[in-house]
């Protein structure tokens, strides 16, 4: 690839989190511009249109958003195989786990991690339940197979991972977890990829 490629990117943020994931499954060389988000630098702040990260970079090509920046990244010239199934249903359904994750999974865990001190006390009424619910949806599928989409490791591991790694380090740790034996052992058998390794190191 001709021109280098920027990741915009703060450590412990799940959403960069994927795209490091992403990348380094693919094998393809970036270097990240670590943000801190309370004083973003005024480079982001001029190309995202909301100043969020992550931010990917490439030359004049500037793409936000986890999930889309994802699918760039799998499409982009690899050695490696494909994170994004070539079946179009298991396509629609990785998609359908991440926008399960964005908008049901993920503002369920931040209500059940943050309470009151972030949300509305009405906002966080059943969290821990909620959160039990969605994790109850994740166990019955990885039950029956060991991949949420297909036989094979796919964006829908990328994308959800860093949650469920998030949720598994609230301390102290939720007694609800050992309800979810093969969710554990999928957050595991993830967190155990050298890929994975090194996007948690960057």
């Amino acid at each position: 690839m001709d021109e280098p490629i920027f990741l915009y990117s703060f450590r412990r943020c799940p959403f960069a989190m994927r795209v490091r994931i992403a990348l380094h499954e693919k094998e393809i060389a970036f270097k990240v511009v670590e943000e801190d988000l309370k004083n973003f630098s005024s480079r982001l702040i001029s190309l995202h249109p909301e100043a969020k990260v992550p931010l990917f970079v490439q030359g004049q090509r500037v793409i936000y958003e986890s999930a889309i920046i994802t699918e760039y990244v799998d499409d982009l010239p690899s050695t490696k195989k494909k994170l994004m199934p070539e079946d179009p249903a298991e396509r629609a359904e990785v998609r359908l786990w991440t926008y399960w994750c964005n908008y049901h999974f993920k503002p369920a865990i931040d209500r059940f991690k943050y309470g009151t001190a972030r949300f509305a006390e009405q906002e966080c009424q059943g969290s821990e339940e909620k959160v039990i619910s969605h994790l109850e949806k994740m166990e019955s599928r990885l039950s029956q197979y060991p991949w949420l989409v297909g036989k094979n490791f796919t964006l829908a591991e990328v994308h959800l991972f860093p949650f469920i790694r998030q949720l598994s380090r609230i301390q102290p740790s939720p007694s609800f977890l050992e309800r979810f034996p093969h969710t554990q052992n999928w957050r595991d058998k993830i967190g155990a990829r050298e890929t994975v390794i090194r996007a948690l190191e960057t």
